[in-house]
């Protein structure tokens, strides 16, 4: 639970004084904000108390979330900040992406402060690898606090010919999921880069069905008591050709959610920026349309039967309450915090809140789909 005192004046001041060196910084330097930032969020400078809705409480993965507001992968590539971000607000987070083998290739974030829009420059996952995470999960799990790891593989594939391959990411992939099944509530498979070989999956039901299947039997073995939900990232560039595909193999495989969807590597979002000659890939603001109607589109593929997780431009309540009527259970943000700072999942809970009074809803789970009704 939360810290449930109120802050002192002198913490509120030191608060303030923070933020205001936090946003003058992030308008120069914004990978130096992004490192202050996470050092505020270590030392508690934001600690405030939590305001608890009841209409907020969201069913979901055999849970009750306190409220549906997550941090997506990507924020925390080495579970440091578990304990810190439920006390900020979150109701669950995602840390990752974790690969079998550390990957220490830097990543570069540009902000695009107009366009309320970060490009990520990183052809792979940066994390220190599943050993490490395993560890950490061990050590740090203090707080009741729903957390999920996100999994994938950063095998190059040389020859594309080369069947044996996927085999071998199976395996790669197999062997995260034994280090990580009994210390997480879920494993999400991040099929999302635009430019990692695991991506191809998804468009190759049987090596996917199968490496799903196998998944869940590990997650089952190694599991059998916590047993965490299985859930799969998609790219936003899936095809409406895929989605009908897509969804078969994950209903038939029993996946517990869908998260929708991964930054873009798609050149006219880079135009649209002014960006086209960047490197990278985007994240922000200017995905909340196409990963809104891709998740639309996935709701109605699967009748609602699969539980979809919203990440892609929230930025604010009115944000966050559009994707659970398009269908999602849960919201997941990352840039939004990178611009608005450690308030920003209660400042999304409280209007969220108040919208679905407003819309005469008693919970989020009444919303989820709501436009189609």
């Amino acid at each position: 639970m939360a810290d449930p005192r109120k802050p002192s004046f002198i913490e509120k001041l030191s608060k303030k004084v923070f933020l205001f060196i936090w946003f003058f910084i992030k308008k120069t330097n914004p990978n130096t904000a992004r490192r202050l930032l996470y050092w505020g969020i270590t030392d508690q400078a934001f600690l405030t108390e939590i305001p608890r809705n009841p209409v907020l409480n969201t069913q979901a993965l055999g849970k009750t979330f306190q409220n549906p507001i997550g941090i997506s992968a990507g924020f925390d590539n080495s579970f440091k900040y578990n304990d810190e971000l439920v006390r900020i607000g979150f109701g669950f987070s995602e840390f990752g992406t974790f690969t079998y083998h550390k990957d220490r290739e830097m990543e570069q974030t540009f902000f695009l402060t107009k366009q309320k829009a970060i490009l990520v420059d990183t052809p792979s996952w940066p994390n220190p690898g599943i050993q490490y995470l395993q560890k950490q999960l061990i050590d740090r799990r203090r707080l009741p606090h729903i957390a999920g790891v996100s999994i994938s593989s950063s095998l190059e594939l040389e020859d594309k010919d080369n069947k044996e391959f996927y085999t071998m990411l199976e395996q790669d992939v197999l062997k995260s999921v034994q280090l990580v099944a009994p210390y997480c509530d879920f494993i999400t498979l991040n099929l999302s880069h635009p430019s990692m070989p695991i991506t191809n999956l998804i468009h190759m039901p049987y090596q996917l069905s199968s490496l799903l299947r196998t998944m869940k039997n590990h997650i089952q073995r190694h599991a059998p008591i916590l047993t965490p939900k299985l859930v799969v990232k998609i790219p936003i560039e899936t095809t409406d050709a895929n989605i009908p595909l897509l969804a078969d193999v994950f209903m038939q495989e029993g996946v517990d959610a869908v998260i929708i969807a991964g930054f873009s590597g798609s050149k006219s979002q880079k135009q649209r920026l002014g960006n086209s000659h960047m490197k990278g890939f985007i994240a922000g603001k200017p995905l909340m349309e196409p990963s809104t109607l891709l998740l639309s589109k996935f709701y109605l593929a699967t009748n609602g039967k699969i539980t979809l997780i919203a990440s892609g431009g929230v930025f604010n309540g009115e944000d966050a309450f559009r994707k659970i009527c398009a269908g999602a259970t849960l919201v997941q943000i990352h840039t939004a915090l990178l611009y608005n700072g450690p308030d920003i999942a209660n400042d999304i809970n409280q209007k969220l809140a108040l919208l679905l009074k407003q819309k005469g809803f008693n919970s989020v789970n009444e919303a989820v789909g709501s436009q189609y009704f």
